[in-house]
C-alpha cells in the first residue's frame, strides 16, 4: 500500500485489497460492490471531442447519447471469486452477486429498482445484492439513478440528487439503506473495493466506523474528498439525550 488517510472514524487505504486486507483488524461487516467481470472499459471519447450517437428508446423515440469519460475499473476484465470476502467479517453485503450466485452460500437478497423511465441505460434497470443473513424476505429500494439526478422525476419518483463519478457508483441513499439492513447497529464496515466512496459516506452519516480500500489513485482522491465533505455535514443521528431522573420524595434511604 502506498498511502493511508485517516478521516474521522474512517481509515482509507490506497492499494490493492489483496495486499491490505491481511493486515487489517477484524471488522463487523463487509459491504462492497466488487468488479465482477462486466469488462467496464474507459470510454475512448474525450471532453473536447468524440461523437454523439442516437439510440432508440423503448417508447420508440430517439435519444441523443453524449460521450462520457470514466476511468476503467481495475479487475473487471475477469470473473470475480467471492470466497475471500466471506471470511473477513461475520456479516457481508455484496452488490452484483447475481453474477456469481452459484459461488455463494444461502443468504438473502436486496434489489435496487432504478425506476424504468423508457430511456435506454448504459446499465440495467435494477441491481441485486446478496446478504449473508439467511431467511430474510426480499427487500427492494426504489431510487431513480440516471447520471445527475436532481429533485423528483416526471412521475415524482425519488431521485439520487448527486453526480455520478464512477462507472459503477452507488447512490449514497442506497448505501445508507444497505447499512440499515445489516443485523448490526454499530461497529466498523469495510469496503475492499471503495471506488468513489459511497459506502464510506453512508457509514459516516449513520455513525459507523469505516475502512475503505481503493487501487485507483484518482478514485481514491474522490472518495477522500466525499468522506471529508460528509463529516462537515450534520450527522443524521446524535448521541441520545440522558433520560430525566425523577427525584425521590422520600429522600435517600440509609
Amino acid at each position: 500500500m502506498s498511502r493511508v488517510e485517516i478521516i474521522g472514524d474512517c481509515t482509507l487505504y490506497l492499494g490493492d485489497c489483496r495486499d491490505v486486507l491481511p493486515h487489517l483488524p477484524k471488522v463487523d461487516a463487509v459491504v462492497t460492490d466488487p468488479p465482477y467481470g462486466q469488462n467496464v472499459k474507459v470510454n475512448t471519447f474525450h471532453s473536447g471531442g468524440g461523437r454523439e450517437k442516437s439510440v432508440v428508446q423503448r417508447n420508440g423515440k430517439s435519444l441523443t447519447v453524449r460521450p462520457r469519460v470514466h476511468r476503467p475499473v481495475h479487475g473487471d476484465d475477469k470473473p470475480f471469486e467471492p470466497t475471500a470476502l466471506l471470511q473477513l467479517a461475520p456479516h457481508a453485503l455484496i452488490w452484483g452477486a447475481h453474477k456469481f450466485a452459484d459461488r455463494l452460500p444461502r443468504g438473502s437478497w436486496l434489489v435496487w429498482d432504478k425506476v424504468p423511465t423508457g430511456k435506454v441505460r448504459d446499465q440495467g434497470d435494477g441491481e441485486a445484492a446478496w446478504t449473508s443473513t439467511p431467511d430474510q424476505p426480499l427487500r427492494m429500494f426504489r431510487l431513480l439513478w440516471d447520471g445527475l439526478c436532481v429533485g423528483k422525476g416526471a412521475r415524482h419518483e425519488v431521485t439520487a440528487g448527486q453526480q455520478r463519478l464512477h462507472p459503477t457508483q452507488k447512490p449514497e441513499a442506497l448505501m445508507m439503506w444497505c447499512l440499515q439492513q445489516l443485523p448490526i447497529a454499530s461497529g466498523v464496515v469495510c469496503d475492499p473495493f471503495m471506488g468513489s466512496g459511497s459506502t464510506g459516506v453512508a457509514a459516516v452519516k449513520l455513525g459507523f466506523g469505516f475502512i475503505g480500500i481503493e487501487i485507483d489513485p484518482d478514485y481514491f482522491d474522490i472518495a477522500c474528498r466525499r468522506i471529508e465533505e460528509a463529516y462537515r455535514q450534520p450527522r443524521l443521528f446524535s448521541e441520545p439525550e440522558p433520560k430525566p431522573v425523577q427525584p425521590s420524595l422520600l429522600g435517600d434511604v440509609a
